[in-house]
């Protein structure tokens, strides 16, 4: 179903790492708020790590296979750059403004996708 809906990104080698990281963002994000909202436990930090390092692993992978293909932007490598820098420094931030960054990442990505189509 998702093949006939989005041809160009389910037939991209890259673009599918894309679109898993969008996914593990937005899982990532329910975690967020459960944790700022409800309790902050260690495992539930360790799941949050994970979970971002689960998106970095699959920006990375786009990057590369994207450079392989075809070739990076400098939107591509800005978006990689937010998520490396940006996102983990505003975790010393207040939790709200935390949150704000990241949801701006999850609107980055569907850029990337937009940008290649």
């Amino acid at each position: 179903m998702f093949a006939e809906a989005f041809p160009h990104v389910a037939n991209s080698p890259s673009l599918i790492w894309v679109v898993a990281a969008i996914c593990l963002h937005i899982v990532n994000t329910f975690v967020g708020l459960y944790m700022a909202f409800r309790k902050a436990t260690p495992p539930l930090f360790r799941m949050h790590l994970v979970l971002y390092g689960a998106i970095l692993i699959s920006l990375a992978l786009f990057l590369v296979l994207n450079g392989v293909h075809g070739e990076n932007t400098v939107w591509d490598y800005g978006v990689g750059l937010y998520f490396i820098t940006l996102l983990p420094y505003s975790g010393k931030w207040d939790v709200m403004v935390h949150g704000l960054v990241a949801v701006v990442g999850l609107t980055l990505l569907p850029v990337l996708i937009l940008l290649q189509i």
